[in-house]
């Protein structure tokens, strides 16, 4: 039986990495590259990518994202491409960003360099795209042909984002090592359609170990816009470590909830990793863990400001059975509630949700 692991070719993370950009470029041969950048990257950071290419004298043109990964903005931008005749794209921003870039690089089969200006979640090493539609619904989910050829990580412009970013992706980090092993033992599939290596229950369970040693310390640095040890560590598990585990891991029922939880109005606001945050209080609890184990994985939640309760996540009306049958319906629609040992009913679901309602720990 096959088992199949993805990596992106290039990871560079540090602090000021952006100012690598021209030598990374010259050594990879890329002559004309185009940057999609993110409107809020408009002045420091997106100048200190084009300052590193000039310094290289490498050619580039620009393109402001315009805050939807469509097909249609993919088509848009493929053709302008072909036109300006660019061998390399750079994707400088957030995930939807990153998206349209890993989009444009599957249509055109080019190199792509992947440089997140904040580290709310591990998609900067997956080939995953989220495409959604005009009125800003999920529409598909693509892949492209290889993972991102390069990750650079710019540790400066990281810590200098809103710490709650920072926050979200511990909370979409956290939870791989649930996910993953429980994909294994259900024998779920990784994204690459066959049954994890055991290298990323290493990766998954060493994230979890991570965050739960470093993470408060480096969310107390980054709100103090501090590079520390801590940070790296952090960084590096949120970027990198969960991104390996959830792409050749699997994912389960913390990611699955996500879509029940996001057909709920009040719920549809929040960022994707406090969302996968109280995700993984739900699977710890259907998990059965022990209590000392789930105290501790929510004080540790609360500890840097995630949800852990749907109070906390802005639910503050009693949930009705309407809602929570369409919470538990659209989760179990989800094919990751799939990979999940012993296999989760409705009712069981509704339970653990219900209490998770309750929960009271104080710090």
């Amino acid at each position: 039986m096959l088992k199949i692991m993805g990596f992106p070719g290039e990871y560079i993370q540090g602090q000021h990495a952006l100012l690598h950009l021209g030598e990374v470029s010259q050594k990879y041969r890329f002559k004309h590259i185009c940057i999609i950048y993110d409107p809020i990257t408009e002045g420091k950071i997106l100048t200190k990518v084009t300052d590193a290419l000039d310094q290289s004298k490498i050619q580039y043109i620009t393109f402001k994202f315009s805050g939807e990964c469509t097909y249609e903005t993919i088509e848009y931008l493929s053709q302008n491409m072909l036109e300006h005749h660019v061998d390399a794209l750079i994707a400088l921003g957030g995930g939807k960003a990153m998206d349209t870039t890993k989009g444009i690089s599957k249509q055109l089969n080019l190199p792509i360099i992947i440089c997140p200006t904040v580290a709310s979640s591990d998609a900067p090493t997956s080939r995953l795209i989220i495409i959604y539609d005009k009125n800003h619904k999920v529409q598909a989910v693509e892949k492209t042909q290889r993972n991102p050829d390069i990750v650079i990580v710019d540790l400066d412009t990281i810590v200098h984002a809103p710490a709650r970013f920072f926050a979200a992706g511990i909370g979409d980090a956290i939870s791989k090592m649930f996910e993953v092993n429980q994909c294994k033992n259900a024998n779920g599939l990784n994204s690459f359609g066959t049954p994890p290596l055991e290298m990323t229950l290493l990766l998954a369970n060493h994230t979890y170990m991570n965050l739960i040693t470093w993470g408060k310390a480096a969310y107390e640095d980054v709100k103090q816009k501090k590079i520390t040890p801590a940070v790296e560590q952090v960084v590096e598990s949120t970027v990198l470590l969960s991104g390996l585990s959830f792409e050749s891991g699997g994912l389960s029922l913390a990611h699955a909830l996500i879509r029940g939880l996001t057909s709920i109005p009040e719920l549809s606001t929040k960022l994707h990793g406090e969302l996968v945050a109280y995700g993984t209080i739900v699977q710890a609890i259907l998990e059965k863990r022990e209590q000392c184990f789930l105290l501790e994985l929510i004080l540790f939640l609360r500890s840097i400001g995630l949800p852990t309760t749907l109070d906390d996540l802005g639910f503050k009306d009693v949930l009705s059975h309407g809602q929570l049958d369409t919470i538990v319906s659209n989760t179990l629609d989800n094919s990751y509630s799939k990979n999940f040992i012993p296999v989760i009913t409705a009712d069981a679901l509704k339970k653990a949700i219900l209490y998770t309602h309750h929960l009271k720990y104080e710090n």
